[in-house]
C-alpha cells in the first residue's frame, strides 16, 4: 500500500560531521527501513530560519534545497510500503543544534518518534566542520580566525555549521531530547568508527529491526582542502551531469564513486596543538556534564589534557 501520510517514527537529529551520512547509508540497506533519500530535509528548522538563518557565504544552497512545507515533507515518504517498512525516518543534523525550536515541532507533528543522536569529540568535530566549509569553498579564514568570528557570524544569521565552537556544546540539547522523548539513543562517533558492526547491531535493536544487512566499513561526506578546485566544484555542486550519472548507476554506486574521488582529491587540514588545547578548554565543562548525564566515560575526548 502506498501512502503520503507515513511520517517518520524515528529521526537522526545530529550532530554535524559525526557519521550521520554513513549511518543513513547502512540503515537504507535494511528492507524494513525506509529512510528519506533526501539527506538533510531541514523541514523542522526551515520556517524559523527562512528569514534570517541563511546569511553566510554559500548558505543559499542549503536554504534552496530545504523542505519548505508539510506537504513537501510528506512527499519524501510517499513510497513507504506497509507493512514492509516498519521503520520510517530521516536525518537532518541541524535539528539538534536548534533543539529549542525543533523539539516542540517534532512533538506537535510527529508525536514521540525514536531519536538517534551521534556525538563526536567536539574539538575534532569543530575541525571537521571547518574542513567541510573549506571543501565547499565557503570558508576563507584560518581556523584560529574563524573561531574568533564564530559568535559574530551566528549573530549575523550564518548557518549553524559556522559555529565551530557552539556546535560542540552537547549537554543542553542532549538533555532536552532525553527529557522530551521516551526513546533516545546516543551514539559516540569514535565507538561507531572503531566497531561499526557492534554499534549498528545496537542501533538495529533500538529500532526493533530484524533485517540487519551485512556491513562493509565505509565513510561518507569526507572533508579537507581540495587539491583540484575544478574536480571539487563538480563533486560538491548539484548539476545535470551528476543527476544523469545517479540515474544510470544508482544513488549508492554514485555516492561510493564520489567518496573515492574525494578521498583522492582532498588533503587533511592540520591544526596546531595549542589551538586544540585552547578549544578543548571551552568544551571541558560541557563534556563533564555530558558524562554525568549519559553515565558514560568520555575520557578519550580529554586527550588534550596530556598536552597542557
Amino acid at each position: 500500500m502506498m501512502s503520503s501520510n507515513n511520517l517518520p517514527n524515528f529521526l537522526i537529529v545530529g550532530v554535524a560531521k559525526s557519521g550521520t551520512t554513513t549511518l543513513v547509508s547502512y540503515l537504507d540497506d535494511s528492507k524494513e527501513i525506509f529512510i528519506s533519500h533526501k539527506k538533510e530535509p531541514r523541514y523542522l528548522t526551515y520556517n524559523f530560519l527562512k528569514e534570517s538563518g541563511y546569511n553566510g557565504p554559500g548558505d543559499h544552497r542549503p536554504r534552496s534545497i530545504a523542505v519548505k512545507s508539510l506537504e513537501e515533507y510528506k512527499s519524501l515518504f510517499q513510497n513507504v510500503i506497509k507493512p514492509t517498512h516498519k521503520v520510517i525516518g530521516e536525518a537532518s543534523v541541524d535539528t539538534f543544534y536548534y533543539y529549542k525550536h525543533t523539539i516542540p515541532k517534532i512533538k506537535k507533528e510527529l508525536g514521540d518518534p525514536k531519536i538517534i543522536i551521534m556525538l563526536r569529540n567536539p574539538v575534532e568535530r569543530a575541525i571537521s566542520a571547518y574542513s567541510h566549509l573549506i571543501r565547499e569553498e565557503r570558508e576563507e579564514l584560518s581556523f584560529e580566525k574563524a573561531l574568533e568570528k564564530g559568535r559574530c557570524r551566528l549573530d549575523k544569521g550564518y548557518e549553524y555549521i559556522w559555529g565551530y565552537e557552539n556546535g560542540g556544546l552537547y549537554y543542553e540539547p542532549t538533555k532536552a531530547f532525553i527529557e522530551s522523548f521516551s526513546k533516545v539513543k546516543v551514539v559516540i562517533f569514535e565507538e561507531f568508527i572503531s566497531n561499526q558492526k557492534k554499534i549498528m547491531s545496537e542501533i538495529f535493536e533500538f529500532l526493533d529491526v530484524e533485517d540487519q544487512p551485512t556491513l562493509v566499513n565505509q565513510a561518507h561526506n569526507i572533508s579537507g582542502k581540495p587539491k583540484n578546485r575544478v574536480i571539487n566544484k563538480f563533486l560538491t555542486r548539484n548539476n545535470m551531469l551528476k543527476r544523469g550519472i545517479r540515474k544510470i548507476i544508482g544513488n549508492k554506486t554514485s555516492l561510493h564513486l564520489k567518496n573515492k574521488i574525494q578521498k583522492f582529491n582532498l588533503e587533511k587540514i592540520n591544526i596546531n596543538s595549542e589551538t586544540k588545547i585552547k578549544l578543548f578548554k571551552k568544551f571541558e565543562s560541557d563534556i563533564e556534564k555530558l558524562e554525568n548525564l549519559l553515565q558514560k566515560d568520555l575520557s578519550d575526548w580529554k586527550k588534550y589534557t596530556n598536552e597542557i
